[in-house]
């Protein structure tokens, strides 16, 4: 699934609305005033030392990509999702790697999805750590890795994509015990531990 909101949309207010474009334009997105939001969020989208420059991007794309308040642009959301990605935002990552996964306003390509679900997921993003090891899982856009997607199912359950144990309990019993052994030793820092429950000895009355 796409992220569909926007960054920071219940924006809580604050004096710093008005002295930051960015927080401003986000204040405006509330109060439905659309088109004064988007000319905020270019003005930050074009001030290359705006630390708020790729959100901005990825906030305009999301607008033009869903039609918020405007009639939605598929070629200028691709066009900003493309610019914070390049600045290495992981939510316009993971919402582009998605578009070519599934061929949405773009040509299908697997491959290309690989790579962004990649970026996003060494970022930090959970749903892009789960779409990935099903690609490993699966050999789609790259080839077939049971031991990435054990991990990435791994590092996806941890950051809470629970269906991800679903996969890790199948991958378990598709591959040899010896092999599991390793694989739970390498990645033993994913592994939640077990609790062990104390065996409590209850005295039989005579």
């Amino acid at each position: 699934m796409k992220i569909i909101i926007l960054l920071l949309v219940s924006f809580i207010y604050t004096n710093t609305s008005y002295s930051n474009d960015y927080f401003h334009a986000l204040e405006l997105f509330n109060k439905r005033k659309i088109n004064q939001s988007i000319d905020l969020f270019k003005k930050v989208a074009s001030d290359e030392k705006h630390e708020k420059r790729s959100d901005a991007m990825f906030n305009l794309a999301l607008i033009y990509d869903n039609g918020f308040g405007i009639v939605a642009d598929k070629t200028r959301a691709l066009y900003f999702y493309e610019k914070a990605s390049n600045l290495s935002n992981m939510y316009a990552q993971y919402n582009l790697g998605w578009k070519y996964y599934n061929g949405e306003s773009v040509n299908k390509d697997v491959i290309r999805a690989f790579g962004l679900y990649t970026a996003a997921a060494n970022y930090g993003h959970p749903k892009a750590m789960y779409n990935l090891a099903n690609m490993y899982y699966n050999g789609t856009g790259t080839v077939k890795n049971l031991k990435l997607a054990y991990k990435m199912f791994l590092n996806a359950k941890i950051n809470g994509i629970g269906e991800s144990g679903y996969y890790i309990q199948k991958i378990a019993k598709e591959i040899s015990p010896e092999q599991l052994l390793v694989l739970e030793n390498e990645f033993a820092s994913l592994i939640e531990e077990k609790i062990i429950v104390p065996i409590v000895e209850e005295k039989l009355e005579d």
